[in-house]
């Protein structure tokens, strides 16, 4: 007897991406499933598509923003499923042949929690550049699955756990990354993880700069509060797992090395080292290559120029290499632009983030509700 899902899908206003979604759910053949929609602030298009799938699917309708930590803690209790599968408003099921919900059911037979991976609809040119983003971030997820078996933090934007885990887990926590924190306390309790790499969600991303900056903004607040909050586990466990830990932190913020490098490797030690090689091939070779027509200034821009070049060559290598296991796409063109500009942004809000509520910066300006 397979055990019951219970579908959970949390809304804000609407998304157009909410009726596909429910109707490849509906037609799933797995037969023992229920479906709950909440939605906060419903528009019109929302009030539509309860109309029409009325008595198909469970909505509940909240006429004020309750935020998503809420509604999803209040709409698990109102659900009697073995198992709680929660999917993001704005994914679409990838094609599969196998029933979805059937992979799910069973890859919880020995696990207590899975991940579904994510990818990118890739619509616009900041959907390409988020491409890579998700590529690190699944690439990191199934690190921990195959060699911890439990999982650090999660994408939540579909993923599946256990009623009595959820249950043991307190639920979802009114934090503003509530996928993160529920992750950090699931490696905590040795809660089993495992990481569906052959099964996929496709998932849209901001077409626009606003909308990434307001989306990364509430991400980077997010993580720096959990850094904040578990940093004495976080030190604990890099101690412990320093092999999954550190290359986990490379590959979701690439542009870390490059950083590192020109902020403390000393100009002068460079210079010499290039001066000091420069000396040795000009005394090999027959061609004229007097260092001393190199000045400080271009040995410094030759050791960025080098440093970047480099970086750049090995990350490409790197994540060209994941991208064929992770079934990912890969362009070095966009990856190039992804590695120069939109990694260092990236980064740049997370520390700035960190920084913010680090020295208790007063979050006034802050538009989410938790």
């Amino acid at each position: 007897m397979v055990p019951k899902i219970s579908i959970f899908i949390p809304v804000y206003r609407e998304s157009k991406l909410l009726k596909p979604l429910l109707v490849n759910l509906l037609n799933d053949p797995y037969e023992d499933k229920e479906i709950l929609v909440v939605i906060d602030e419903p528009t019109d298009y929302s009030l539509k598509l309860v109309r029409e799938f009325n008595g198909k699917v469970k909505f509940v309708l909240n006429g004020e923003r309750k935020g998503k930590a809420n509604v999803l803690n209040e709409i698990v209790r109102e659900s009697n499923g073995e198992i709680l599968l929660f999917l993001d408003s704005d994914v679409q099921i990838d094609g599969n042949p196998e029933s979805f919900l059937r992979r799910i059911s069973e890859e919880l037979e020995d696990a207590e929690m899975v991940e579904v991976k994510k990818k990118v609809i890739r619509d616009s040119f900041l959907a390409r550049m988020e491409t890579y983003d998700y590529l690190s971030f699944s690439f990191t997820s199934w690190l921990f699955s195959k060699m911890l078996k439990r999982c650090l933090g999660f994408h939540g934007a579909a993923f599946a756990v256990r009623r009595e885990t959820f249950k043991a887990l307190r639920g979802f926590r009114r934090v503003v990354s509530e996928d993160l924190d529920m992750g950090i306390r699931s490696f905590m309790e040795g809660v089993r993880f495992k990481f569906l790499n052959d099964l996929a969600v496709y998932t849209k991303v901001p077409r626009s700069w606003s909308e990434w900056f307001k989306q990364r903004r509430r991400w980077g607040i997010g993580a720096a509060l959990w850094l904040k909050e578990y940093f004495r586990d976080l030190v604990v466990i890099v101690r412990r797992y320093p092999k999954v830990l550190l290359p986990s932190l490379l590959l979701l913020f690439p542009f870390l090395p490059l950083l590192l490098v020109n902020l403390f490797i000393p100009d002068e030690l460079y210079v010499k080292a290039i001066y000091i090689s420069l000396l040795l091939i000009s005394t090999r070779t027959s061609i004229l290559l007097p260092p001393i027509a190199f000045t400080s200034t271009s040995l410094s821009l030759l050791k960025n120029l080098s440093v970047s070049v480099g970086s750049l060559g090995i990350y490409s290598y790197i994540f060209y290499a994941i991208s064929q296991k992770m079934d990912y796409s890969f362009n070095p063109v966009d990856f190039a632009l992804f590695y120069f500009f939109y990694s260092p942004l990236w980064l740049l809000i997370v520390i700035i983030s960190i920084i913010k509520v680090y020295t208790n910066s007063e979050l006034t300006d802050v538009d989410w509700k938790i």
